[in-house]
């Protein structure tokens, strides 16, 4: 089975490489700086692109693949237009697998202007409804943890943008009670689920839809209590307000804001659908038999 990845060189996507590999799977993949990629990872071929809109080279990387992973980052431009150009090179080339790059909570929960940082994928997802005969993959997984404990590099979710975890002072800034629980997956267990997927019957049907997985479900309270103790160090737990101030100070960034300054202010909302449960993941923690990351272990190697 030949997998080409999109957007390889990102952390994803070094982790899907890698295990795609680990489970005997060739891989081709497609960015624009192959010297980004760790030299262990052997690949079938790399495909260099300009851009996520240089056709040529998308139309090289899908060639003779069996199945198609994107690895972009969550702007709103790959999300829509950086997708919608790979999937058309895939209906061109005859390839029926096409995973798209979520990882992320059941955003089928929220409606268009409900969540910026979300619209996007709403928006892939009802254009391929309407205008491809490939049925893409959603991978479900909750928060990512880098991003959720701030590792150097990813999105920004620290208090300054509405987040909840300072990695500088050390401190949780939460709303509500602190007792909601947060469903969280590292980014490598995010890739073995993906790999999983496209390598199960279900996933190489070509119909597509929905998979639910993810490492763990905890509270700020017990995120803070697993901290200290990996760590031997004291971490502040600092509330913020009710949920009702919580909305109240997402609408006001929202408001004194633009829809391009989404940056600013989204992790208000995030944090509101998170522990008001809008979006939270009620179906089946699927591939139970993928082995996951302990909220210790992943502390231990990537925060403390």
């Amino acid at each position: 089975m030949l997998v080409l990845i999109a957007g390889i060189t990102g952390h994803v996507g070094q982790h899907l490489a890698r295990h795609a590999i680990a489970k005997g799977l060739s891989v081709r993949g497609l960015g624009r700086s192959p010297e980004k990629l760790d030299p262990s990872i052997q690949l079938e071929s790399f495909v260099q692109s300009s851009s996520y809109y240089d056709v040529p080279a998308l139309d090289a990387a899908v060639n003779g693949v069996d199945a198609i992973i994107v690895a972009y980052l969550g702007t709103p431009e790959l999300a829509v237009d950086g997708h919608l150009l790979l999937l058309r090179a895939a209906e061109r080339a005859g390839v029926r697998v096409f995973h798209s790059a979520t990882w992320c909570y059941d955003f089928r929960k929220t409606a268009f202007e409900e969540h910026e940082s979300y619209d996007p994928f709403v928006a892939f997802r009802r254009i391929a409804e309407l205008s491809s005969p490939i049925k893409p993959i959603y991978v479900l997984t909750g928060v990512l943890a880098e991003v959720m404990f701030g590792v150097k590099g990813r999105a920004d979710f620290s208090p300054k943008s509405g987040g909840v975890y300072d990695p500088e002072k050390k401190r949780f800034e939460y709303y509500g009670t602190g007792d909601e629980k947060y469903q969280w997956t590292t980014e490598e267990d995010a890739a073995k689920f993906s790999i999983e997927i496209i390598m199960s019957e279900e996933g190489r049907s070509g119909n597509g839809g929905f998979f639910t997985t993810w490492s763990g479900e905890h509270s700020v309270k017990e995120m803070a209590e697993v901290y200290e103790k990996v760590s031997g160090k004291t971490v502040e737990l600092k509330n913020m307000g009710t949920l009702e101030e919580l909305e109240k100070k997402a609408l006001k960034g929202r408001a004194e804001s633009t829809p391009a300054g989404f940056w600013g202010y989204i992790g208000a909302f995030y944090q509101l659908f998170t522990i008001n449960r809008r979006w939270v993941m009620t179906g089946e923690n699927q591939f139970p038999n993928v082995e996951r990351t302990s909220l210790e272990d992943f502390m231990k190697s990537s925060i403390v």
